[in-house]
């Protein structure tokens, strides 16, 4: 395979999203270790990472390959589209993933000997492919939020398993995060898509019944229900933490994180939605993974201000932030009109 194909390849696993997954596997080690009072094994943690990392990056690939036909307009960027990788070189860099994902799963198993472990990563490997790729294509039905919020929320868990069994605290994150999330996947890229259609002509508004009339592209909602719907949903999710943090599953110091910038952005994400819900949809878009960048990275933040100096804590939470939209730049999964930097 030539340079281009391998940046075509690159491109397709969206390695902005998978470096994103690391501050919350750092983040559930670490609360993790605190919560059993014990030194970290460095080799399944490390066989952890490795093996989360092509599940995820299969669930993205997944996303890349079965979106091919409809990218010209939704992802103009996406690599097969563009033709930096053709569509039966993918199929098989799929194929080739997926058995390395069940290799690194089975090593995973033989060194932990963890099936709970074992069963969650099964699990978000499954919804991860079930979720994009046809028959199923759940992104594409009413339960395609669901399969989302489950998807990702599963991460914090599997790494909180590295190291010992749940507790309430982790439980806890993990309801918060499913909450927030079936919001932030309800309206936030499907409505982004509707705005594409609309102004391309594929889908119209009725008479004058306006924007908030419109079935969003690829859920079946009205516009008008969706906004409700992710308004209502994300901003409850945040009324969890004081709620967590009274029943002393969450501490001051987290509620506190989470209360402060990633509850800024979703406010002003609700806000501006109503005001101009289709006009607005790529400002809405980025607002919203600020919501989710700055959950994540509150959660990791705190847990690694436990045990290094929280001004350095800062700093690696700066950064994760700083590649993540490097590398956002560099992939550009969303088109022109959506550039971040």
């Amino acid at each position: 395979m030539n340079r281009k194909g391998l940046v075509g390849l690159f491109k397709a696993n969206l390695p902005q999203f998978v470096w994103m997954s690391f501050p919350v596997y750092i983040g559930s080690f670490i609360f993790a270790l605190e919560a059993e009072d014990k030194d970290p094994e460095w080799l399944p943690i490390t066989l952890f990472l490795i093996t989360v990392t092509i599940l995820v990056s299969i669930a993205e690939f997944a996303n890349t390959y079965a979106d091919r036909d409809e990218d010209w307009l939704y992802v103009p960027s996406n690599p097969i589209v563009t033709g930096e990788l053709d569509a039966v070189t993918a199929m098989k860099a799929f194929i080739v993933q997926n058995i390395l994902g069940g290799a690194f799963l089975i090593a995973l198993l033989a060194v932990t000997r963890n099936y709970w472990l074992t069963l969650a990563l099964a699990i978000g490997w499954a919804v991860g492919y079930t979720y994009s790729m046809p028959p199923f294509r759940f992104k594409e039905r009413v339960v395609g939020p669901l399969f989302f919020a489950l998807g990702i929320s599963l991460k914090p868990i599997v790494g909180w398993l590295v190291i010992g069994p749940l507790n309430d605290f982790m439980i806890g994150f993990a309801v918060f995060l499913f909450v927030w999330l079936m919001a932030f996947q309800i309206s936030g890229d499907k409505l982004r898509k509707t705005s594409l259609a609309l102004n391309h002509g594929i889908i119209q508004s009725e008479g004058d019944s306006g924007v908030q009339s419109i079935g969003t592209v690829g859920l079946k909602l009205t516009v008008k229900t969706a906004i409700f719907l992710e308004s209502f949903i994300g901003l409850g999710a945040f009324i969890l933490v004081p709620i967590f943090w009274h029943l002393d599953i969450f501490n001051m110091t987290l509620s506190i994180a989470l209360l402060t910038l990633p509850l800024v952005f979703m406010i002003l994400t609700v806000i501006t939605r109503i005001r101009e819900p289709l006009r607005n949809a790529d400002k809405c878009g980025q607002l919203i993974g600020m919501v989710y960048s700055f959950i994540v990275l509150s959660f990791c933040g705190v847990a690694l201000a436990s045990v290094i100096h929280w001004a350095l804590a800062a700093l690696i939470c700066v950064v994760f932030l700083i590649v993540f939209r490097l590398l956002f730049r560099v992939v550009h999964p969303f088109g022109e009109a959506s550039r971040i930097l």
